[in-house]
C-alpha cells in the first residue's frame, strides 16, 4: 500500500524563521548540524505544528501565539506565521475530497488575537481534517517518528500505559480514539434522545385524556360567553340612551349663555372706549414732568461736576508739595555720596602709597627655596638606603620561615599518609565477601514472585474471559429486553389509540347501544349491516332515541338458520329485535328468505342483508358501526396480547437482571484479580531489583578490594617519596639558619633619616612663611586699587543725580504756583448755579401737581372698564362650561359607540339585535345588568382555563403520538447499529494492535540484538486484558546480565534499548517522514556508530526519509546531506546547506 512522501516545508514568521525558508525532505539520511541555540529544533517544532499540535506546551511557549516572530533589537515583531508541507499523494490515500490531487499542500496559518486555521490546496479545512490526514498515513503531531529532544528518556520514563501509543503508531489506529469517541458520543445522545422520547410519548399520552375533559369544559364556556354578550348588549343600550339625552341638554344650555355674553361684552366695550380717550390726555402732562424732571437733574450733575473739579485741584497742590520734598531730600542724600567718595579717596591713596614704599622680600623666598630643596634631597637619599636594607632584613627572614613552614607540611604529610596507609590496609583486612554470599536466596524468592504473579495473570486472563461473557449475555439480555419492551409498548399504544378513537364516537348525552354489543370476529359487518344507525340508541334509561325492550316473539327463524345470537353478545333489550335476525350464507340467504315471517331478516357474514317483505341491501363499503365493532374486537384482543407480551417482558427482565447480576459478580470477580496484580508485579520487581541488587554488591565489593589494594601501593610509594622531601627541607632550614646580622646598621641609618628629616620640615616651614607674606601683600594692593576705582565711579553718578534733580526740583516750584491761583475762580460758578437749580425745582413740582390730577381721573375710567370686562369674562366661562358639558356629551357619544364596537362589534343601532331574549324596555338597572354580569363572569372565571380547540388539538397529538412512536422505532434501531459499529472498531483496533505487537516484537528483539551485539530483549502487555487499555512493558538482558525491565538498566543500556524500540515502530509501519533531534546525544563513539548502521539499515529497507539533528561528527560522516542552522543575526535563524568537510568546524564554532 502506498504513503504520503513528504517533499518539502516552507516556513514564514516561524519563531526565529522570520525570512521565508524552504527545507526540502530529500530521500535518504538528511543532517542538521549548527551551534546550540540557533533555531535547529524549530524545524522540528513547524513540522509538528503543521501537522495540528494544538499543546503550546509541546511548542515551548505558554501560548499558542508564541510561535510567531517576536522581534529583535533590530527587527520588528510580525503578526502572524504560516507553515506550509508538500506531500506526494501519487498512491491516491488521500480524503476524497483532495484525492484527485497528485500534490497536496497542507497550511497552518496563526494570526495575533485571531488563533489558527488549516488549508489544503486553498481549502480552508478543519484541524481534525488535517490531524485525520496524517494519522491515516501512520504520522501526526504526536507520531513516534517526530523524537524531540529528551523523548528518548520520557519513552524510559513513561507509564505502561502511555508507551501503547508507539504500538497504536505501528498498527495505524491512531485515529481509531478519536472515531471511537464520536461514536460513543452519538450513542449516549441517541440514547438521551430516546428516553426524552419516552418522556414526550408519556406526556402525550396523558394529554390526550386532559383534552377530552377539555372538550367538555369548551361547551360550558361557550353557554356562559352568549349570556354574557346578551347582558352586555342591554347594559351599552341603556348607557347609549343615556348619553343621547346628556347631548340635548348641554345643546339647550349652550345657546342661553351665547346671548348672555353678547350683551356683557357691549357693555365692556364703552367702558374700555372712555378709558382710552383720557389715557389720551395723560401723555403731554407726562411728558412736561419727564422735561422738568431731566433739567433738574442736569443741574444737580453740573452742581456735582463743580465740586468735583474744585477737590482735584486742591489734590493736585498737595501732590506738587509732597514732590518737591522728595526731590529736596535726595538732593541732600547724593551730595553726602559724593562727600564720602573725596574722603575714601584721601584714606586708601595714603594705604597705597605705603605698601609700594615696602622692600622687596623676592630674594630671600628664593634662598629659602634652594635651602629646602637640598634639605629634601639628602632625605631622600637617606630614605632609599634604609628601604634597601629594611628590605634584606624581610627576605632573610622570609626565606627561614619559607623553610620552616615546608619542613613543617613535609611533617605533617607523612603523618597523615602513614595514618591512611594504616586505615586502607585495617579496611582491606575487614573486607568480608562472604556476606554477600546468599545468591541461592535471592535466586529463590525471585523465582517464587515471579510464579505468584503467572498464576495471578492466569487467575485474571480467566476472569476477564468470563467477564466477557457475561458482558455479551447482558447485552444479549438487554437487547432482548429492550425488543419486547417495545413489543409490549406498541400493543399498549395501539390499546390506547382505538379506545380513545372509541371514546370520541361515543355520545355526549348518552352511551350508544354499539359500546354494548361485541360480535365474534368475522360477524362485525354482518351485525352493523343489519342494526345500522340503531346500534346508536341508548339502552333503557331516558334518552330521546333508546332500546327499552320487549317480548321475545314465540316465531321460529327458518331451519337451518342459526341465529345472530349465537355470534354476538347483547343487553337483553335488543333480544326481541336479534331473536328475529337469522345469520346464511351468501349462497343459502335468497333461497332462505322465502321462508321468512313478518319482522324477521336474513344477513350474511360479509353484509347482506334480505328483510321479510322482500327488501335487500347488498354488501358494501364498511360502516362506522361495523368498523367500531371491529376496533372494539380488537381492543378485546389487544388486551390479550398485552397479558402475554407483560408475561414476556417480566421473563426478559427476570433474565436480564440475572445476566446483569453475573456481570456485575465476573466484573468484581475480575476488578479483585486485577488488584492483587499490581502488588504482585512490585514484589516480582522487587525480588528482581533485590537479585540485581545483591550482584551490585558483590560487584562493588570486588572492585573496592582492588581499589584497596591499589591504593596500599600508592600510599607506600608516596611514603617513601616524603620520606625524602623531609630530609630536603631540613637541610633547606640549616642553610638559611646562619647569614649577617643587618640590625645595627638598620637602627644607624634609621637615627640618621631622623635628623635629615628634621632639617627638611624646617626649611620648607621657612619657605613656605616668605612665600605666603609675599603673597598677602599683593592681594591687598591690588584690592586698594580696585576699592580706589569704585570709589571714584560712585562719585561721577552722584554729581550727575545731583544736577538732575536741581532740575527738577525747578520745574516743580513753577507747577505748583500755577496751581495755587485756581481756587479763587470756583466761588462765582458756584453762586450762578444754586439760582438755576431754584427754577427748576419750582417747574417741576408745577408739572407733577397736573399729571397727578389727570392719573386719578383715568384709573376711574379703567377700573370701570375692568368691572365690565369682568362681567363679560364671567358670561364667557359661563358659556366655556357650558360648551365643556357639551363636548363632554359629544365625547361621551363617541367613546360610547367606541366601547360598543370594541365590546360588541357592532354598532349601537344594532344593539337591539344582539339582546337574543331580552328587551330594551327590560326594567334592570344598568346596577342590576352589572351584578348579573359579574355574577357570569365569575362563574366562567372559577372554570379557570377553556382550551375551546381541544378536539382539534386531541387529532394533533394522536398524529404527533404516531409520529413519535415511528421516530423511537428509529433511534432504537439507530442505537444498535451504533453499539455495532463500536464493537467492530473495537475488534478491529484490537485484531491490528495484536498484530503490530508481534511485528513489533520480532523486530525489536533482532534489533536489540544488532545493537548490544547479543543478549536479548521482548515486549510485554501489563495491566489490563483488553490490548486497547494495556500497557506496554520493555524487558531487556544485555550481555552478560539478567533479564529486568527497561527502567532498572543503566543510561546508556536504556538509551540504546529505545533507540531499538523506536526503530522496531518503523519497521512495523514506516512513517513517511522521521526527525531525530540530538537522539546520539548520550552515546559513546561506539554506540553512535552501532546507531548509525541502524540508519542506514532503515534506509535500505523502508522508505522513510530521515533527519537527524545532531552536533557529533561521527553521525555527520554518515549522513547523505547536511544542512546548516546559523543565526548570523541576534535572533534571526537562517538555513544553508554545508559541505560534509565543513560541517565539524561549523559545530565546533559552539
Amino acid at each position: 500500500m502506498g504513503s504520503l512522501v513528504f517533499n518539502s516545508i516552507k516556513l514564514t514568521g516561524f519563531k526565529s524563521f522570520v525570512e521565508p525558508t524552504e527545507f526540502l525532505i530529500e530521500p535518504g539520511l538528511t543532517g542538521i548540524v549548527g551551534p546550540n541555540g540557533c533555531g535547529k529544533s524549530n524545524l522540528l517544532e513547524a513540522i509538528r505544528w503543521v501537522m495540528g499540535a494544538n499543546s503550546a506546551k509541546a511548542m515551548r511557549g505558554a501560548a499558542m501565539e508564541d510561535v510567531i516572530f517576536n522581534g529583535t533589537k533590530t527587527r520588528p515583531g510580525r503578526n502572524q506565521a504560516h507553515v506550509t508541507i508538500t506531500v506526494d499523494n501519487s498512491a491516491r490515500i488521500a480524503p476524497p475530497a483532495f484525492n484527485d490531487e497528485d500534490t497536496l499542500e497542507i497550511m497552518r496559518i496563526i494570526e495575533k488575537d485571531k488563533g489558527s486555521k488549516y488549508k489544503i490546496n486553498g481549502k480552508t479545512v478543519r484541524a481534525k481534517d488535517v490531524q485525520l490526514l496524517f494519522a491515516d498515513a501512520s504520522t501526526g503531531a504526536n507520531s513516534p517518528a517526530l523524537v524531540r529532544q529528551g523523548q528518548i528518556s520520557e519513552l524510559i520514563a513513561a507509564k505502561p500505559s502511555n508507551r501503547r501509543r508507539i504500538l497504536e503508531e505501528a498498527a495505524g489506529i491512531s485515529g481509531l480514539h478519536s472515531r471511537r469517541h464520536e461514536a460513543e458520543l452519538r450513542l449516549r445522545a441517541a440514547e438521551t434522545n430516546l428516553d426524552r422520547l419516552e418522556d414526550i410519548v408519556g406526556q402525550i399520552e396523558s394529554q390526550l385524556l386532559s383534552l377530552r375533559r377539555q372538550s367538555r369544559q369548551a361547551s360550558r364556556y361557550k353557554r356562559l360567553a352568549g349570556e354574557i354578550h346578551e347582558y352586555k348588549a342591554l347594559l351599552w343600550l341603556k348607557r347609549w340612551q343615556f348619553a343621547l339625552d346628556t347631548l340635548e341638554t348641554a345643546q339647550t344650555d349652550l345657546r342661553e349663555r351665547e346671548k348672555t355674553v353678547a350683551d356683557t361684552q357691549i357693555q365692556a366695550s364703552e367702558a374700555m372706549r372712555r378709558a382710552d380717550e383720557l389715557s389720551g390726555l395723560l401723555e403731554p402732562k407726562r411728558e412736561e414732568q419727564l422735561i422738568a424732571a431731566a433739567l433738574l437733574a442736569r443741574l444737580n450733575a453740573a452742581k456735582e461736576a463743580l465740586e468735583q473739579d474744585e477737590e482735584t485741584a486742591k489734590s493736585e497742590v498737595r501732590k506738587l508739595e509732597a514732590q518737591l520734598a522728595d526731590i529736596t531730600s535726595d538732593l541732600s542724600h547724593e551730595q553726602d555720596v559724593v562727600n564720602d567718595a573725596a574722603k575714601a579717596e584721601e584714606r586708601l591713596a595714603a594705604e597705597h602709597a605705603e605698601l609700594s614704599a615696602l622692600k622687596d622680600i623676592s630674594a630671600a623666598l628664593d634662598a629659602a627655596a634652594d635651602a629646602a630643596a637640598e634639605a629634601l634631597k639628602a632625605r631622600n637619599s637617606l630614605d632609599a638606603d634604609f628601604n634597601e636594607l629594611t628590605r634584606k632584613t624581610a627576605d632573610q627572614a622570609a626565606r627561614r620561615e619559607s623553610a620552616e613552614r615546608e619542613l613543617t607540611q613535609v611533617q605533617q604529610r607523612r603523618s597523615r599518609v602513614r595514618i591512611e596507609l594504616q586505615q586502607t590496609q585495617d579496611k582491606l583486612d575487614g573486607l568480608d565477601t562472604e556476606s554477600f554470599g546468599n545468591a541461592n536466596l535471592f535466586g529463590a524468592a525471585s523465582k517464587e514472585a515471579l510464579e505468584k504473579l503467572e498464576a495471578a495473570r492466569a487467575t485474571e486472563q480467566r476472569l476477564s474471559a468470563e467477564k466477557a461473557k457475561t458482558e455479551d449475555n447482558d447485552r444479549i439480555a438487554r437487547e432482548n429486553l429492550s425488543v419486547v419492551r417495545q413489543a409490549a409498548q406498541k400493543l399498549t399504544a395501539e390499546k390506547s389509540a382505538l379506545e380513545n378513537v372509541l371514546r370520541r364516537s361515543a355520545s355526549a348525552d348518552w352511551t350508544p347501544a354499539l359500546d354494548s354489543v361485541q360480535a365474534k370476529a368475522g360477524f362485525e359487518q354482518a351485525l352493523a349491516a343489519v342494526l345500522g344507525e340503531d346500534l346508536d340508541a341508548a339502552v333503557g334509561g331516558s334518552a330521546g332515541l333508546r332500546w327499552d325492550g320487549a317480548d321475545v316473539p314465540t316465531q321460529s327463524l327458518p331451519a337451518g338458520v342459526d341465529p345472530i345470537t349465537d355470534h354476538i353478545t347483547a343487553p337483553t333489550e335488543l333480544e326481541a329485535r336479534l331473536s328475529q335476525i337469522g345469520v346464511a350464507s351468501v349462497d343459502d340467504i335468497h333461497a332462505k328468505a322465502k321462508e321468512l315471517k313478518p319482522g324477521q331478516r336474513l344477513v350474511s357474514p360479509r353484509g347482506d342483508v334480505v328483510r321479510w317483505d322482500g327488501f335487500t341491501i347488498a354488501a358494501g363499503v364498511e360502516t362506522s358501526a361495523a368498523i367500531k365493532l371491529k376496533q372494539q374486537n380488537r381492543v378485546n384482543e389487544l388486551t390479550a396480547e398485552i397479558s402475554a407480551a407483560d408475561d414476556k417482558v417480566e421473563s426478559a427482565t427476570a433474565t436480564f437482571e440475572a445476566a446483569r447480576e453475573a456481570r456485575q459478580a465476573a466484573d468484581n470477580a475480575a476488578r479483585d484479580a486485577r488488584k492483587i496484580l499490581p502488588d504482585l508485579e512490585r514484589a516480582d520487581r522487587a525480588a528482581q531489583a533485590a537479585m540485581a541488587q545483591y550482584e551490585t554488591d558483590i560487584a562493588r565489593a570486588s572492585a573496592q578490594k582492588s581499589n584497596l589494594e591499589d591504593r596500599i601501593a600508592r600510599l607506600g610509594a608516596e611514603a617513601e617519596e616524603i620520606d625524602k622531601q623531609v630530609l630536603a627541607a631540613e637541610e633547606n632550614l640549616a642553610a638559611h639558619s646562619g647569614g649577617e646580622d643587618l640590625s645595627a646598621q638598620r637602627a644607624d641609618l634609621e637615627t640618621r633619616l631622623g635628623q635629615a628629616r628634621d632639617v627638611a620640615d624646617d626649611a620648607t616651614a621657612q619657605y613656605r612663611s616668605l612665600a605666603n607674606e609675599s603673597e598677602a601683600r599683593a592681594a591687598r594692593l591690588k584690592a586698594v586699587e580696585t576699592e580706589r576705582a569704585n570709589w571714584a565711579r560712585r562719585s561721577d553718578s552722584a554729581s550727575k543725580r545731583v544736577a538732575t534733580l536741581e532740575n527738577r526740583r525747578s520745574a516743580v516750584d513753577m507747577s505748583l504756583a500755577a496751581a495755587t491761583d485756581g481756587p479763587d475762580k470756583f466761588a462765582e460758578r458756584r453762586t450762578q448755579l444754586f439760582a438755576d437749580l431754584a427754577s427748576a425745582e419750582a417747574r417741576r413740582t408745577a408739572a407733577a401737581d397736573a399729571l397727578s390730577l389727570s392719573e386719578k381721573e383715568t384709573q376711574q375710567a379703567v377700573q370701570s372698564a375692568r368691572d365690565a370686562e369682568t362681567a363679560a369674562g364671567a358670561a364667557r366661562e359661563a358659556r366655556a362650561a357650558s360648551a365643556a358639558r357639551l363636548t363632554a356629551a359629544q365625547e361621551r357619544i363617541g367613546e360610547t359607540k367606541a366601547r360598543v364596537n370594541e365590546t360588541l362589534n357592532c354598532e349601537p343601532s344594532e344593539l337591539k339585535t344582539h339582546l337574543g331574549e331580552l328587551t330594551a324596555e327590560s326594567a334592570l338597572s344598568e346596577n342590576d345588568i352589572e351584578r348579573k354580569l359579574e355574577r357570569l363572569n365569575t362563574e366562567r372565571e372559577k372554570m379557570g382555563g377553556v382550551n375551546l380547540r381541544a378536539d382539534e388539538e386531541a387529532v394533533e397529538q394522536e398524529e404527533r403520538l404516531s409520529a413519535m412512536v415511528a421516530e423511537r422505532e428509529d433511534l432504537i434501531a439507530a442505537i444498535a447499529r451504533l453499539r455495532e459499529g463500536i464493537d467492530e472498531l473495537n475488534t478491529e483496533g484490537r485484531q491490528r494492535l495484536l498484530a503490530a505487537f508481534d511485528t513489533v516484537n520480532d523486530h525489536f528483539g533482532r534489533l536489540f540484538q544488532t545493537l548490544f551485539g547479543g543478549g536479548e530483549a521482548a515486549l510485554a502487555l501489563t495491566e489490563s486484558d483488553d490490548p486497547l487499555q494495556a500497557g506496554l512493558e520493555v524487558m531487556a538482558r544485555p550481555p552478560g546480565k539478567s533479564l529486568k525491565a527497561m527502567s532498572l538498566l543503566s543510561g546508556g543500556e536504556q538509551a540504546m534499548t529505545a533507540t531499538a524500540l523506536i526503530f522496531a515502530v518503523f519497521l512495523s509501519n514506516p512513517a513517511p517522514v522521521c526527525v531525530l533531534d540530538e537522539v546520539d546525544a548520550p552515546l559513546d563513539d561506539a554506540n553512535v556508530a552501532r546507531y548509525c548502521d541502524l540508519l542506514d539499515d532503515m534506509k535500505k529497507n523502508t522508505n522513510t526519509k530521515f533527519i537527524a539533528i545532531t552536533h557529533n561528527p561521527v553521525t555527520m560522516s554518515r549522513m547523505d546531506r547536511l544542512f546548516g542552522v546559523t543565526m548570523a543575526e541576534q535572533g534571526v535563524s537562517q538555513l544553508l546547506s554545508i559541505e560534509l568537510s565543513k560541517a565539524a568546524a561549523l559545530v565546533a564554532a559552539e
